[in-house]
Order: C-alpha cells, then structure tokens, then sequence
C-alpha cells in the first residue's frame, strides 16, 4: 500500500511505481523491496526533473517460509498504517515516520506540544525522499484466521476510535466486504485526505500453517 507524499510533486507517479516495483520485487525481502523501490522513485526523478522530489508512503506484508514456519513479514515507511486483527485482539503494527513523532522519541518535545507543532504531520521517512532509506521491520507467525489491514492515514485518522468497533463487527466478513465498508464509512465522514485500504487474509489448512 502506497500514498503518494501531499505537497510535493507526483505523489500519484511515485506511488504506482512504487507499487510497481515492488511487486515485480516478489520473492524478496521486505527490506530489499523497500530499497529497490526508493531507486526506482529516486532514478526516475533523475530522469525526469518535473517529478524530481516525488516520495511515497510504503506498507507491505509478505508471507515467507523460513526454517519449515510460515511468517509474515513487513516493512513500513512514511504514515501509512499496519494493523493485524487475531480474533477479537487488534494492534497496531506501524508508527508514522512524522516530524511529531520525531520530536516526541528525541526528547525534544511532549507528545502534547508536539500535536500543536505547525509541522507536526510533516514526513522525515518517505520512499524517494533519501538515498539512504531506513524502514521499520516486523515479522510475525502467520496464524490462520488473522487479517492484516494496509490504510492510508486518511482512513485512521479520519474513523478515530471508531475503527476499532467496526472492524470487530466486520470480523466474519470477507476481506472485499470488510474493505468496502471501511472505505465507505470514511467517505460518509467527509475525509481531509484519500481513503484507501488493503486487506490480506492469512488462509489455509494447518498442514501448510504452523
């Protein structure tokens, strides 16, 4: 899941190519694919100067086998959000790459200055924002039955508290049902920023599962 960086240029190019590479990417790393896809972003604002300074948010989630296990791994950079739902137990998986958060894990701010900050949503980690690229890392089990949810932040920040009860009750629907009611709940609230969200499944019989 990508979301094209508000505010600089060609956040829709760098988002799709993103996605692009990353899915041409398939079979390595989450980190080898963040990687290769800020080249990608960074190489094509070379090439073409009118894109130059794009960037991107970028969420993904694989599922591996390593050692005879299933996993789930991911990578997360920018201000997208990750949340994994094991029955009624929900979590958050990702924290924004933001200017407040920055300030607030320095020291140099409470987290209630740092939500007065006039920056504070601002991005210090975004594909094609650097050369060097740092995203965060997670790895889990991968258990049948949990849902893994890619979303933009203009979907968490605009349902609030109220994602939670919502994807509880939506729980024993499918993953395109589950997407069409987040997506539309969000519209009704008439958002400040795009709407989007990815949904994987983690299927199977337990003697591919572990």
């Amino acid at each position: 899941m990508a979301d094209g960086v508000g505010g600089a240029p060609a956040g829709e190019v760098a988002s799709a190519l993103t996605i692009r590479t990353v899915v041409e990417q398939h079979g390595h790393s989450p980190e080898g694919m963040v990687e290769v896809a800020n080249a990608a972003v960074l190489a094509h604002g070379d090439a073409e100067p009118d894109t130059a300074g794009m960037g991107t948010t970028l969420d993904l989630a694989v599922l591996v086998k390593a050692s005879g296990k299933w996993l789930v791994r991911g990578a997360h950079v920018g201000d997208s959000v990750t949340i994994v739902q094991s029955g009624a137990d929900l979590r958050v998986l990702t924290r924004g790459h933001t200017l407040a958060n920055d300030l607030v894990d320095g020291g140099h701010a409470t987290p209630e200055e740092a939500a007065r900050h006039p920056q504070r949503a601002a991005l210090v980690r975004a594909v094609g924002l650097e050369h060097a690229i740092r995203p965060d890392l997670w790895e889990l089990p991968a258990t049948k039955g949990d849902r893994y949810l890619l979303c933009t932040d203009g979907l968490t920040n605009t349902l609030g508290d109220n994602l939670w009860p919502l994807l509880r009750s939506l729980q024993g629907e499918t993953a395109e049902v589950c997407v069409t009611e987040l997506v539309r709940a969000a519209c009704q609230l008439s958002p400040k920023d795009n709407v989007t969200a990815v949904i994987g499944d983690v299927r199977g019989s337990s003697s591919w599962l572990s």
